[in-house]
């Protein structure tokens, strides 16, 4: 299962938030991006297990921001549940 999380840091933070994000170096975690718009970072985590969406917060999100929490204005968590790729077979 996929979450992406989308960060909103304190202005002049986004850096320091990534880059203490990238220094923990959680294997959950696939991708961390800087964006634009409404939301400064997005990460996109990954947990293969069933019942994962429960733990997440605790073993994901508060490890991954825990010495950030003062940087950031607000996040939110998006849950991925499928992947459509072209090259599955009910794509026409």
């Amino acid at each position: 299962m996929q979450f992406f999380i989308f960060i909103r840091c304190k202005p002049g933070r986004t850096t320091a938030v990534g880059q203490a994000m990238v220094a923990k170096r959680l294997p959950q975690v696939q991708e961390i991006h800087s964006i634009s718009g409404e939301w400064d970072l997005m990460v996109r985590a990954m947990l293969n297990s069933r019942g994962a969406e429960s733990d997440f917060e605790t073993n994901v999100m508060e490890v991954l921001l825990a010495d950030q929490w003062e940087n950031v204005e607000r996040t939110q968590t998006v849950i991925g549940y499928r992947v459509f790729d072209p090259d599955d077979s009910f794509v026409e």
